[in-house]
């Protein structure tokens, strides 16, 4: 079967050894080939070329802005279609079939008419259902609801927690999901912890935090939010305190693993937050 855009075999190969699920990869396909055959038509210099060199920041804006302005494709699908480029040409770069990144300036754009992004944990059945987002994205979005930080997400032995945790039915279909995926690596690297490199390289199996930082970047404009672990963690706190007004404070400190002092900060926080929203309703 002739690759109907270039090293089209080799980018799939990646997609699956990074445990992409095949509905996502066929999405990748049909924006990769959708793309290249708007620039045999429309791009002057590639048509001449057909060098990957002549594709510049300017012609994949032009493609965008064909989506938004010719087909009519919301901001999701435009940003899932940024998405799948941004991971293409971020793929040959690496390879360095590619000496610029010409998705490196073209930011995703805000979804509105939405709740706010702040509110995120409501979603987390829906985020954990998106087979769009690679497993350890939805898996770090699962740890985060229940009070864990990165470093402790990230740290050995980490599986023991999952033990002593209750997880609601949509929770656990992922989980299954989860362990299916890292049956294979675990059994490769011989260790039962959780967030594992796919490729063994050095002695320590498992993923560092900026590793796990480029599984997140990638997933943020399929999930419509920016997933910094940072922000991630506040947003969850500061949403829980919101739903759990009335619980009692030593509740609250326990299901949210913080101590006295953390708490009276993100109470703090959280009355900031809850005045600029009242703030921003009146405008």
């Amino acid at each position: 079967m002739t690759a109907s855009f270039p090293f089209e075999k080799s980018f799939i190969d990646q997609l699956t050894v990074d445990g992409k699920q095949p509905q996502t990869i066929v999405q990748y396909q049909l924006t990769l080939r959708d793309f290249f055959n708007y620039q045999q038509h429309f791009n002057p210099t590639y048509q001449s070329s057909g060098l990957l060199i002549d594709i510049t920041e300017n012609d994949i804006q032009a493609y965008l802005g064909m989506l938004k302005d010719q087909r009519q494709f919301k901001t999701s699908t435009l940003n899932k279609s940024l998405s799948n480029l941004n991971g293409y040409f971020s793929f040959l770069f690496a390879h360095r079939r590619i000496t610029t990144l010409p998705t490196f300036a073209i930011k995703g754009q805000p979804i509105t008419g939405k709740q706010p992004a702040d509110d995120w944990p409501e979603l987390l059945p829906q985020l954990l259902a998106n087979d769009d987002l690679h497993v350890y994205t939805r898996a770090f979005l699962l740890f985060t609801c229940h009070s864990f930080t990165a470093s402790e997400i990230l740290k050995p032995n980490f599986y023991e927690q999952l033990n002593s945790l209750t997880f609601s039915n949509d929770e656990q279909v992922f989980l299954t999901k989860f362990r299916a995926f890292l049956a294979p690596l675990q059994a490769t690297l011989q260790t039962k912890d959780l967030f594992l490199k796919q490729r063994k390289r050095g002695v320590d199996p498992r993923l560092s935090l900026a590793a796990l930082h480029k599984y997140l970047s990638g997933d943020s404009q399929r999930a419509g939010m920016a997933l910094k672990p940072v922000w991630l963690r506040q947003s969850y706190i500061l949403w829980y305190l919101r739903e759990h007004r009335v619980t009692d404070l030593t509740v609250v400190m326990t299901n949210l693993r913080l101590d006295l002092a953390s708490l009276g900060y993100y109470q703090n926080l959280a009355r900031q937050q809850e005045l600029r929203r009242l703030r921003a309703s009146k405008n």
